[in-house]
């Protein structure tokens, strides 16, 4: 029995302010990777393919995660599948493409209504046209379209997204190569909100108070970043009736203490923060502000 291996050499990149050095914080990449890792499973997992996939970290270079994807396919037992779907869209590839298709989807609706039709290729393959809001379309492959309409990946691209921010890290870019093959898809600063999704919590806490620091505010959403005295950042909204009143504790440079919910995750660990009352320390308790986090305010 023939064994046939693909290797795919996948580059994640962020870059921005924050990595310019190189560095990137751990609480940022992990789950970055964490949902790369998953969305391909997901794939791995609805296409069927019995073969071996190896996902390994093999360099860290400039804000540039290097990633080797190794794909073992044992040619006597699944040489039906691999001669029906072919070996490249069988293999690494062929998953990897598909989540990229799902990020331009994602980027290309914009979260909007939009419509689609079946269309065909020259080769006789068959093409979703997928028509945005903007009256702009682009054509597809059914799978790509199918994974993309049922959300499928829509959690793990999150974690792909996250550490977008603005003033921090400019953009996320997924580049993927194997052969005579190459993917690319990128997540801008602009592109981020089509990616962000509300987190799902399962309790929610009595009134409490809690201590940190504001590290982002949008003023046209009345939401942010806060970040916990042991650095967790979880996302918070201002919930009083005038959310402006806090507008001058996002410049202060001090540690506030904040009175809201704190919501839960299915980990009970805190996932968001209503906000409706924030006072300010009598003195720093904790700094938590570092190169990785810098002062910043979005309009």
């Amino acid at each position: 029995m023939a064994i046939e291996k693909e290797v795919l050499k996948l580059r994640l990149t962020y870059e921005g302010p924050d990595v310019k050095d190189g560095s990137m914080s751990v609480e940022d990449i992990v789950p970055a990777l964490q949902g790369f890792s998953s969305a391909y499973g997901k794939i791995v997992s609805r296409k069927g393919i019995e073969s071996k996939h190896n996902i390994r970290v093999t360099a860290v270079e400039k804000g540039s995660f290097i990633t080797l994807i190794e794909v073992w396919e044992w040619i006597g037992s699944n040489a039906s599948q691999l001669q029906a779907v072919g070996a490249a869209v069988g293999g690494a590839t062929g998953v990897v493409a598909l989540i990229l298709q799902a990020i331009q989807l994602k980027k290309h609706t914009k979260n909007q209504p939009y419509s689609e039709k079946v269309s065909h290729a020259p080769n006789g393959v068959s093409l979703i046209s997928v028509t945005n809001s903007e009256n702009v379309s682009i054509e597809v492959p059914v799978e790509a379209f199918t994974v993309f309409k049922e959300g499928l990946l829509d959690q793990d691209l999150s974690k792909i997204a996250r550490p977008v921010e603005a003033q921090k890290i400019d953009s996320a870019k997924i580049v993927a190569e194997a052969g005579g093959w190459r993917g690319e898809e990128s997540i801008s600063l602009q592109d981020k909100p089509y990616f962000d999704l509300e987190t799902v919590s399962i309790t929610k806490t009595q009134e409490a108070w809690l201590v940190g620091r504001f590290n982002s505010l949008t003023k046209t959403t009345n939401k942010g970043s806060f970040i916990l005295t042991d650095g967790t950042r979880v996302p918070y909204r201002l919930t009083n009736e005038n959310p402006e009143d806090f507008y001058p504790f996002f410049i202060f440079k001090g540690t506030v203490k904040v009175r809201c919910i704190a919501n839960m995750d299915e980990n009970l660990k805190v996932s968001s923060l209503d906000i409706f009352e924030v006072q300010k320390m009598q003195s720093d308790i904790f700094d938590v502000r570092t190169k990785d986090e810098p002062e910043q305010e979005e309009s």
